[in-house]
This record gives structure tokens, sequence and C-alpha cells, in this order.
């Protein structure tokens, strides 16, 4: 007895020695799953991508091992599309799980780690709080007792201060932990309004404006952009974009500060400046925004040109420096270039003294482009209509260096009656100071010749002017 007492101690401790070394160790245990392959997925911006995977033994046990730590953040457990559950990955990253397949996520048992359990616990509680919440709403709507209805909006004050209060605990028992940070990042500021003064003007619109600024400085107050396990959530990625999307003016002037300052506030890991940078970038790339492309070139020239953006290889910094020396002298806002070109009769003309008083439109195109074939008779039919007004112009600017070409399909659109210009000689640099990258290009002066708008189609174009003209 006293040998086989003495071997099970040293059995225990070569398994300790084992553990050790392990510094994520999930143990897994589903018989309703034996055999079966389960992953982990970890979230990132908001998309979830797969880290891991087992295959259970035919007793329904597996484990997940690793010698280092999986980043802390939220991850998903889950074994088919739409059989999952979230986990909590804190610091300690050791612990077990059993799943009942019967009624996910509830039959769900975290045994190890504290925080881990802690955070499956609460989304149970939140759970049931938010059905609970649900079903009075709908005894609210329902109801025509005005007693029954206070009885019942007094109860769901009650559920918000429940939610509230455990979320406190929480963060006060976790202080640190990726528990309290999940929690916290989740309160959006609450705005509240403030009385105007006696005979304010246009009350409403002070009002809105001030809940405007409110959240445009305020809603990130309680997410800490520097933190990389913030990156690492189901909300995050979805949050800045809804920010950017919904809460902003969708304008590139009111959208560009603000994006450059939650670049700016994740400096404090290389990590997190890398991922908001590139989610900026890539926002900045895909936004159908006017004037967009110049957060793109802020954010290149800023961050990557400027070496800051480590991570970037030679070959995006190589594409970035090309597509910013495309664009950066005829982005929105800019006073435009006032090239000379020249007209059928071989005369040459500056810009601005072929524009209108409020807007000048210049169209660039190509014979052999398909899609400018489409708009040529668009944008004379757009001539016709203000052909008259002084306050517009249009000129048609010919790409290439071919007059005959040129002529034929001048005459074929019947573009006769417009401002037809071209650069024979090439010694206008138009490509340089004009995106003309893809064609037909539309671009919109307004009186001072800055660019007001660009690569629009020509309903926009009518939008614009019928704005602009009224």
């Amino acid at each position: 007895m006293k040998f086989k007492f003495l071997f099970a101690a040293m059995l225990s401790g070569i398994m300790l020695t084992v553990n050790a070394k392990e510094n994520l160790n999930i143990q897994v245990k589903s018989p309703d799953l034996a055999g079966k392959q389960i992953f982990l997925g970890q979230y990132y911006m908001s998309k979830l991508y797969t880290k891991d995977s087992i295959m259970l033994d035919k007793n329904g046990k597996g484990t997940f091992v690793s010698k280092e730590k999986y980043p802390e953040g939220l991850y998903v457990m889950y074994f088919s599309n739409s059989r999952y559950f979230d986990v909590l990955l804190s610091d300690k990253q050791q612990f077990s799980v059993k799943i009942d397949t019967t009624d996910i996520p509830k039959n769900i048992v975290f045994e190890g780690a504290e925080e881990t359990k802690a955070f499956h616990d609460y989304s149970q509680f939140l759970l049931q709080k938010q059905l609970n919440g649900k079903a009075l709403n709908e005894r609210k709507k329902k109801s025509t007792d005005s007693s029954e209805i206070k009885s019942i909006e007094a109860e769901l004050d009650l559920l918000n201060i429940e939610v509230k209060t455990r979320q406190n605990d929480l963060m006060s028992q976790f202080k640190g932990g990726m528990l309290e940070l999940f929690l916290k990042e989740l309160i959006v500021p609450e705005f509240k309004e403030t009385e105007l003064p006696v005979g304010s003007k246009n009350p409403d619109s002070i009002k809105a404006m001030n809940r405007y600024m409110f959240y445009k400085q305020h809603y990130f107050d309680n997410v800490n952009f520097s933190d990389d396990r913030t990156y690492r959530t189901p909300y995050i990625g979805n949050t800045v974009q809804m920010y950017l999307d919904k809460v902003l003016v969708q304008s590139y002037d009111s959208i560009i500060p603000s994006a450059i300052n939650l670049i700016e506030r994740s400096k404090g890991s290389e990590k997190a400046f890398q991922s908001m940078c590139s989610f900026m970038l890539d926002y900045s790339l895909k936004s159908k925004i006017m004037g967009m492309d110049s957060l793109m070139v802020t954010i290149g020239r800023k961050y990557y040109l400027s070496g800051d953006a480590k991570w970037a290889d030679s070959t995006l910094l190589s594409n970035l420096a090309k597509e910013i020396k495309k664009i950066d002298k005829s982005l929105v806002g800019m006073k435009a270039k006032n090239i000379a070109l020249c007209d059928t009769l071989g005369q040459y003309h500056p810009i601005y003294d072929m524009g209108g008083s409020q807007l000048t439109i210049l169209f660039f195109y190509e014979p052999s482009c398909g899609h400018c074939k489409k708009t040529s008779p668009l944008i004379r039919d757009f001539y016709d209509k203000y052909k008259n007004d002084p306050r517009i112009k249009v000129i048609a600017v010919y790409m290439l260096t071919d007059q005959e070409e040129w002529m034929k399909f001048v005459k074929e659109i019947k573009m006769e009656n417009m401002t037809n210009v071209w650069d024979p000689y090439r010694t206008s640099y138009y490509w340089q100071w004009y995106d003309t990258s893809s064609t037909p290009m539309i671009y919109v002066l307004d009186k001072d010749y800055k660019i007001f708008a660009k690569k629009i189609d020509v309903e926009t174009l009518e939008m614009i002017a019928k704005y602009e003209l009224k």
C-alpha cells in the first residue's frame, strides 16, 4: 500500500509538471457529442475566426491544450453552424466545461476559472431579464389601465436597476479583468437634456445639435482603444462602424477628424494601433461618402508612409503611395488646378475662364469606353437643360489625341454645342491634377473653383445642380 501511495504521489507530481507547462487547458465533456469535432472561434473586430479544434473521444471528452495562453477576449465554442455558446477567456485559462446539448447555452457548466464562469452566469442572468422585460413590454402595449401601466413601468425600472447592479458588482469583483473591460465598454454615456435660456430661437434644433455634439465627443468614453482585448470582442467593430455611419454627420469633414481621433486613442499598444489603423484604412477605401478618399490619404501619409505602421510590408506601402499620388491633388475641398485646354478651333482656354458663376462641370471621357458611351448622351441632355444658365457650365474633356475619333464622337453624340476641349500635345498634364484613372469621370467645381464633388453619376449631378441653383 505504501508503495502504491508513493507511486501515485510521483505520478501526481509528473501530472502537475505537465499541466504547469500548459498555459491553456480547457477540458470539454459532452457525452451527446462523442466522436464529434468541437471548434473554438475567436472574435476580432466583430468577425469570428476559427482558432482551434479538437475531436471528442468515444466518451465525449477532449481537451484544448496550448503551451502559450490564448489572447484574452470573447471566444465561441461551437460544433455546428447553429449550435454554439460564448466563452470568455481571461488570464486564467485552465478550466472545464460540460455541455448538455438539450438546452444550449442554459445547460452549460463551467468549473475552474472564476471569471469565465461569472461571464457565463451573467449571460444567463441577462437573457432571463431580457425575456422578463419583453413580457412586461407586451403587457404594457395591450393594457389600457393607467394604474397597471404605471405598475409595469415600475417593474421595468426595477429590472434595469437589477441589471446595472449586477454589472457594477462584476466590474468591481474583476477589476482590470476581461469581464470588467467587456461590461464597461458596452455602456454608452447617457445624454441629459438641459434647460435652454428663455427666448432661445429654434430650441429643437439647438437640442438636436447638443445631443449630436455630446455623442460625437462622448460615445466611446468607456472604451479603451489602446487595450488589445477590446478588439477581440463581438461588438467593437460593429460599434465603431455604427458610430461612423449613424452617429456622425455623413460628410467627410465630420468623419475624418473623428476617425483620426480613434486611431490616436489606439496608440498605447502596437496591436491595438494596427487594428484601428487597418480598420479605418479599409473603411476609407470602401466608403461611398463623397470625399472619403481624403481619409485614405490622411491615414496613408500620417501612419503608413511615415513609418509608424511597422506591420505594413513593402507591397502595401508601394501600392498605397501610388494610390495617394494618383488622387492627392484632386480631393474634395481642394481648389482645382486651372489648366489650359484646347478647343475645337485650336484655341487654349484656362478652365476658370470657361466655367460658370456658381458651378463648373468637368466631364472626362474616352470614346472607346463603354460607360462613356452610355454617360455622354446623359451629359448632353444635362447640358441642354442648363445651356442658357450662366451660373453653370459643362466642359467636356476628350482624354486622347486622335482628333478624327474625337470629332466623330462629338458629332455622333450630338455634343457640338457643348464646350469641347482636349490636350493634343499633353501640355496641361491634366492626369496629374485630376484623377482620371477610371472613366467617365465627372468633377463639380464651386464658384471658387474648389472641388465640390467628383466621381459621381449624372443622376447625382442633377441633384447637386437642382439644390445649388435653387
